[in-house]
């Protein structure tokens, strides 16, 4: 309202007419020396819009703090680009009309400010005070001014005859009278504009811990959200207000919630006060943090959810190792022993343990002949050294191989099946000498040399689907080392299924 005086109207002068249709029922506090300031028509919204936050039933001006986001000061402004705020912010600042301290919350992620709203001018402010200083510095509007200082009484009383100038008696026009105000309707808010809540919700509010409630208030601009306030109910249907407390204080601690805050990681303070308060996994409504509340005793689903954790656990970590560890294996591109298929650092080729135990098995063969032919009464004059014999067929298999281009494995598997092989026929001979059932066989006619070849041809061997072979060698017999390999193979095997 203002405090504009002047003369009576007497009807000479015009102007636009303000009529107050009703009275507002929601109103901002907004100082006239703002709106006499010169400040822009957007940064006096911004005043508007920012006062509209104070609550002024707060008696501590500390507490009477505006925080609203940039994003709804733009919304509010009509802009487009929220960093367009910072103009009005300043420009407001410039004028006293408000302080702006900046501060960081989220773990110091963010920023914010807090806008400190000023009623009076602050010192050293010589613009207008009040509507009539206004009106004395601007006297072409004067004659409007008049008009719009009457109050909707005055301009009936002047649209009324008075009393000697009109009509009196019965045939006098009425005096309007006044409506009578009707009775304010009862509400459910408090003098300080909060809405009354049950003494076992406030109980239950009042158990969070203060630095929660203070995040609350940063955050949410209160430390009664909704969102809490409507949690709290719901759980008191099933808990009573103190079985609250006790969840709300354990779990602050138990549910990692202190070290969050204290870490600057607690992001969402009503939402980790509403995390607290729900129920937990467990079905049972009766069990409160693995404990069932009308026996005392531990939760039995409690313990077989926990078993099941860890075992779900320890199987997904056992996976991941190994996933580890193979994906180590074929990022360093291991190439494991073709022997034994295992990793033994040699990149690909035969394990010096693979090569002992091929060669141990040469030996091994040698003996095993040797003892055949110390047992025979009369020794045959081919097999005088059977060690020798033996050893010197294995050293021949092995050199035929290593020119016919195998590798070291194949070199070696020669050797130890054509030990094998001169093993097996000194054993048949001492069988023969002893009168067994099988008869000693002729010795086969040996073949006629073949030419000596000039250059490597392709092997006459096949492969294991019946496919040629097709490597080169340069081997009497035509065949690689490889197919020679296989073929010592298939008469060791024939010689099994004959004995």
């Amino acid at each position: 309202m203002n405090n504009f005086h002047d003369d009576a109207f007497d009807g000479s002068n015009e102007g636009d007419e303000l009529v107050a249709e009703d009275w507002p029922t929601v109103a901002t506090p907004v100082p006239v020396w703002v709106l006499l300031s010169g400040c822009s028509p957007r940064a006096f919204k911004m005043y508007a819009f920012l006062a509209e936050h104070i609550n002024v039933s707060l008696r501590d001006p500390r507490k009477r703090i505006a925080c609203p986001k940039q994003k709804a000061i733009a919304a509010i402004l009509g802009l487009k680009d929220d960093r367009k705020v910072a103009r009005y912010r300043k420009e407001l600042e410039a004028l006293g009309a408000i302080r702006v301290e900046k501060y960081r919350y989220a773990g110091g992620m963010r920023q914010g400010y807090k806008y400190f709203v000023r009623y009076n001018p602050p010192i050293g402010y010589d613009g207008d005070m009040v509507l009539k200083q206004f009106y004395a510095g601007h006297p072409e509007f004067r004659s409007a001014a008049k008009w719009e200082g009457r109050t909707e009484a005055a301009k009936k009383a002047a649209a009324i005859p008075t009393q000697g100038s009109g009509p009196t008696g019965e045939g006098a026009a009425p005096k309007p009278s006044a409506p009578k105000p009707s009775a304010p309707k009862p509400s459910r808010r408090s003098a300080g504009g909060e809405v009354a809540l049950p003494p076992d919700v406030l109980k239950v509010l009042g158990a969070f811990r203060p630095e929660l409630r203070a995040a609350m208030r940063e955050t949410a601009h209160t430390d009664t959200p909704k969102t809490l306030v409507t949690a709290v109910t719901k759980a008191l249907k099933g808990r009573t207000a103190e079985q609250l407390v006790d969840r709300v204080l354990r779990r602050w601690t138990t549910h990692g919630y202190e070290a969050k805050f204290e870490a600057g990681k607690l992001e969402r303070p009503v939402g980790a006060a509403v995390a607290m308060l729900r129920h937990g996994e467990c079905p049972d409504a009766d069990c409160e943090d693995g404990t069932v509340l009308k026996t005392g005793e531990a939760c039995v689903l409690c313990i077989e959810r926990g078993k099941d954790y860890k075992a779900d656990h320890a199987a997904a970590r056992t996976s991941a190792k190994e996933k580890a560890a193979a994906d180590a294996r074929r990022a360093a591109r291991v190439v494991v022993c073709p022997s034994c298929e295992q990793d033994r650092g040699t990149d690909g080729t035969v394990c010096p343990e693979c090569v002992t135990g091929m060669e141990r098995d040469v030996a091994e063969a040698a003996e095993k002949a040797a003892r055949d032919i110390a047992r025979m009464a009369t020794v045959p004059e081919e097999w005088s050294d059977a060690r020798a014999r033996v050893l010197a067929e294995a050293a021949s298999a092995r050199e035929d191989a290593r020119q016919a281009g195998a590798d070291l494995l194949g070199e070696i598997l020669a050797a130890q099946l054509a030990a094998r092989a001169v093993a097996r026929e000194a054993h048949r001979v001492r069988l023969a000498a002893l009168g067994g059932d099988q008869e000693l066989s002729p010795p086969p006619t040996p073949a006629p040399p073949a030419p000596a070849r000039t250059e490597p041809v392709k092997c006459s061997g096949s492969r294991w689907d019946g496919s040629r072979c097709g490597r080169f060698t340069e081997a009497p017999d035509g065949l690689c080392g490889v197919c020679r390999g296989a073929q010592n193979v298939q008469q060791e095997d024939d010689l099994a299924a004959v004995r």
